[in-house]
């Protein structure tokens, strides 16, 4: 089978001079672009980019999942690196630069992955606008997933998820192995009237499947939206469950089942790395009232669980007492 060019491959990427290209991974809570990366960083090896991963909680959940080039990622919590990150953003990729420097290390481009509450655009004005950064790095490509469980949903209720779709130049259809095959076409017709200058592609479990390119045109992509500031994160609440103790596997799944039962769409996104008892650690990850089946993680020295639920309009502190309730946490 030949091997799809992935739209994460920065090298595939216009030439940028002395500048490192900066591919920004984008798209909702839970669309995939973890696993999309992952995927690209196995192939890749030792020529992988370096990683920024930003998450909209404050507890560290994927950084035991990603590693480039034998090194972890930079990982920014606690808010979206369009706003309250962004400072952070630009300090993070300063220190590459000085790392470099420092230890010798080789020129590496780069990707960011974005918290899925995050908008394009002003991590954009900040690579290119920022006055150290625009000398060292040029951003080559927007790659966006969309979910083909949830994304045109997500589209329809979130602001910031057709913000991320309009500024993509490359999409990809994920977890087209868990739907129809004529729903992952009504996906793909859909982002095709919305955005049709970028290309679009399609996966399952991160391999991608096809790949169409996009028609060169001259023509300006469309506007983006007007989004009120205060819509960026309202109603959106991250709750965060940490134990050191090893899990109970079905004490865990029967809390789990009843939330999503219970709040359905209101669950935004659930990812965990669970130390569960007599089965090691144990990637997890949710969207909605879609949990999706538990990964066995080679990563033998991995010790507690941590849990990420971000949810709306949801009171945190009920989440917290019921998941006491169920697990037994005094």
């Amino acid at each position: 089978m030949t091997e799809l060019a992935s739209p994460l491959l920065v090298a595939d990427a216009p030439a940028t001079g002395r500048r490192r290209a900066v591919t920004l991974l984008s798209g909702f809570l839970g669309s995939g672009k973890t696993t999309l990366l992952r995927r690209e960083l196995d192939r890749t090896g030792a020529r992988a980019p370096a990683v920024v991963v930003n998450d909209f909680g404050s507890t560290r959940v994927d950084d035991p999942l990603l590693a480039s080039g034998g090194s972890d990622p930079v990982v920014l919590t606690g808010g979206c690196a369009c706003c309250t990150r962004r400072a952070d953003l630009a300090a993070a990729l300063a220190t590459l630069l000085e790392d470099e420097q420092r230890f010798r290390a080789p020129r590496r481009d780069v990707v960011i992955e974005t918290s899925g509450l995050s908008d394009p655009g002003p991590i954009a004005f900040t690579i290119a606008n920022d006055p150290v950064l625009k000398h060292h790095y040029a951003l080559t490509r927007v790659c966006v997933t969309v979910d083909a469980l949830t994304g045109l949903g997500s589209l329809q209720r979130h602001p910031v998820a057709l913000r991320q779709l309009l500024a993509a130049d490359d999409l990809v259809v994920t977890k087209a192995d868990l739907v129809p095959a004529e729903a992952v076409e009504d996906v793909v017709g859909h982002l095709r009237a919305a955005n049709p200058f970028a290309s679009v592609s399609v996966s399952a479990d991160g391999q991608l499947l096809r790949s169409e390119r996009a028609p060169s045109s001259d023509r300006p992509r469309p506007r983006m939206p007007a989004v009120p500031e205060e819509s960026h994160t309202a109603g959106i609440a991250t709750v965060e469950l940490v134990t050191e103790e090893p899990l109970d596997w079905e004490a865990f799944a029967v809390w789990l089942s009843l939330l999503v039962h219970r709040h359905g769409p209101a669950v935004l996104r659930v990812k965990a790395v669970l130390d569960v008892r007599g089965a090691g650690p144990v990637a997890l990850h949710g969207v909605q009232h879609v949990i999706h089946r538990p990964e066995h993680l080679d990563r033998t020295g991995l010790r507690g669980s941590r849990v990420v639920l971000i949810v709306r309009d949801i009171d945190p502190a009920a989440l917290v007492r019921s998941f006491r309730t169920f697990l037994g946490i005094r």
